[in-house]
């Protein structure tokens, strides 16, 4: 029942909020031309950690009126922290955008340099969100102190990697479904209904309120919009604590390789069923 309402709530708030915002971004020139050279809204996705964080307080508040929550207090805010913590660096790196470089590595070498780019900034505060949440998830759960590494690197890799398909409409979107169908399936089949859903549920109610306009091009999800869903995604796998968390971290280091050395759109456009999943949906 709460799941329900939780993601008809995410799903509303969203679609209502989408409007306002969309006025917001063009009264203030914050627009760009999307890949057809169309002018549309930039940092749309602003609607999500503007909108979502208050569900997952809402959530948590529930403990407060007898309803039985099992979510771990330590695990719930440093989950808040993190997903709103990106968000904002999304957000700085959209209003900020000075990256003459382009790759992780790129602004890694001008950081060594001395020049700080708006993407360097990003990487730098997200490991530093990223190490801050996996503390926060060790002290409250007692897990073993090495999955530290791991945790960070995974909370660091996400948002980053659900950023680098946001390159054509709606592409960002469907792989973070994709992969949020598949830990919510897993998660479900493992432990049933779990906090994990009960988070994702305004998420995902979210996303696909927002989904349609993205697919069609009307609008860009923005640093912070993909900022946040990977920092939501990276978060739910750390939460989750299974197998997943090692073939995630695996599978985001190998893209992360790849996007150094190809372009995801080359690489999509070389393969039919890629660019069929790709196009799916769009004008």
């Amino acid at each position: 029942m709460y799941l329900i309402f939780l993601f008809v709530c995410g799903f509303l708030l969203v679609r209502v909020s989408l409007s306002l915002i969309i006025n917001l971004l063009i009264d203030a020139s914050i627009v760009d031309k999307n890949y057809r050279g169309e002018t549309v809204p930039a940092a749309l996705g602003l609607v999500f950690p503007l909108v979502l964080p208050f569900l997952f307080l809402f959530y948590y508040g529930l403990k407060f009126f007898s309803v039985p929550i099992e979510i771990n207090s330590g695990e719930f805010f440093a989950f808040l922290f993190f997903t709103t913590g990106f968000g904002l660096l999304g957000l700085a790196d959209d209003f900020l955008k000075n990256n003459h470089e382009k790759g992780f590595r790129q602004h890694l070498t001008m950081l060594w340099q001395g020049k700080l780019t708006s993407g360097g900034l990003k990487a730098l505060f997200g490991l530093l969100f990223s190490l801050i949440f996996a503390v926060g998830v060790w002290l409250s759960t007692g897990q073993r102190w090495w999955l530290l590494f791991p945790h960070t690197l995974v909370g660091a890799l996400a948002p980053n990697i659900v950023n680098l398909f946001d390159l054509r409409p709606g592409r960002a979107i469907k792989v973070f479904l994709l992969g949020l169908v598949i830990l919510l399936l897993s998660s479900y089949l493992s432990k049933g209904v779990n906090p994990m859903l009960y988070l994702s549920a305004p998420v995902l109610g979210g996303v696909l309120a927002y989904f349609p306009l993205d697919l069609k091009g009307r609008g860009m999800l923005g640093d912070t919009g993909a900022n946040f869903l990977g920092g939501v995604f990276g978060g739910l796998v750390i939460l989750e604590g299974s197998i997943l968390l090692w073939i995630i971290l695996l599978i985001f280091v190998v893209l992360q390789i790849i996007a150094e050395k190809i372009s995801f759109t080359k690489l999509i456009e070389k393969y039919s069923f890629l660019k069929f999943f790709d196009d799916l949906g769009r004008d």
